[in-house]
């Protein structure tokens, strides 16, 4: 099974090592996932497609037949299949506010990315079968074995039996089905993080700044978190390493502008501090029970993640 949390929310267990790189690498899986997803798009018209993607393409994915005939890598299903979904739904389900998903749709619909009509918003079957977007796609399942590789080497993959293959040997792989899986994983753990900060970019942020504080140290060698300061009250001081706000907004091809702002507002919350040295990750006590929580629910939602691609038959065309 995954390596469990912690059972005390109110504690940070510093020496569970293995929970820790279980948790670093699933942020490390979402981040890489987010930035093919977003290629030359702004972060939120990105994560905006991906939510109207994922409910347009509910009925293929309930129905065996539709899932076996468009789940390749080749064949997207037809605009006529597809389930339009109004922006409120895409806004809630990201987490964020209505006019701004609202607007931006607008923006996207007259980039030709979306169509939206009476019924609600519709990402096309021409944006789908985009040699950009092909390309993307299996860059995310290529990523997406990379994640179960470093699961199983962890020793942390739950003990279920991959499915047999879907498609009889040299057939080609189950790439679209295993995006719409990964979609569903990445997006509520998007949404999970705009609501634990308020804002995309600074989830966004955060998001490097944590990466880059427990990024192993440059003989390779995992150990665990790197260094990590209790607080008084019970939080993290400091997590990590510094890293500069120009290094940060290179990284998230952001102007510096933008991150050194975002980098404000999450020192505001408690999420960051700086030093001399540049800007290190915290964790605020009052939201240790809160990440804690997030953790738990990651973890069951990377057993839900997998068991998904384990009945579309990827595992056993990775293990193939």
């Amino acid at each position: 099974m995954f390596a469990s949390p912690p059972a005390t929310t109110t504690a940070l267990r510093l020496d569970d090592h293995r929970f820790w790189a279980v948790a670093r690498a699933s942020l490390d899986h979402v981040r890489d996932t987010v930035e093919i997803t977003r290629g030359d798009h702004e972060l939120l018209d990105a994560l905006i497609l991906t939510a109207a993607l994922d409910a347009n393409m509910a009925p293929v994915k309930r129905a065996p037949d539709l899932r076996q005939a468009y789940g390749g890598p080749s064949v997207s299903a037809p605009d006529d299949l597809r389930r339009p979904v109004s922006v409120n739904a895409v806004a809630q389900s990201l987490n964020l506010p209505f006019e701004t998903v609202r607007r931006r749709a607008r923006r996207l619909a007259k980039a030709g990315l979306c169509v939206i009509g009476p019924q609600g918003m519709v990402a096309p079957h021409s944006l789908t079968t985009s040699p950009s977007y092909v390309a993307d796609q299996r860059a995310r399942y290529d990523r997406a074995r990379r994640f179960y590789e470093t699961l199983k080497a962890l020793g942390a993959f739950p003990a279920f039996e991959p499915a047999p293959p879907s498609a009889p040997p040299g057939a080609e792989p189950p790439v679209r089905a295993a995006n719409w899986a990964l979609s569903e994983y990445t997006l509520r753990a998007c949404a999970d993080l705009i609501a634990l900060t308020g804002d995309v970019v600074s989830s966004r942020v955060l998001m490097e700044l944590a990466l880059t504080a427990t990024r192993p140290a440059a003989n390779g060698k995992e150990t665990g978190p790197i260094t990590a300061d209790l607080d008084p009250a019970g939080g993290l001081a400091r997590l990590g390493r510094p890293t500069r706000v120009a290094a940060l907004a290179a990284t998230l091809n952001l102007p510096r502008e933008t991150v050194r702002r975002r980098v404000a507002e999450l020192e505001t919350q408690g999420f960051c501090r700086r030093e001399a040295d540049g800007v290190v990750a915290a964790l605020p006590a009052a939201m240790v029970a809160r990440v804690m929580d997030l953790a738990r629910t990651n973890a069951g939602n990377v057993q839900r993640l997998f068991a998904s691609l384990a009945r579309a038959g990827v595992l056993a065309d990775w293990e193939g």
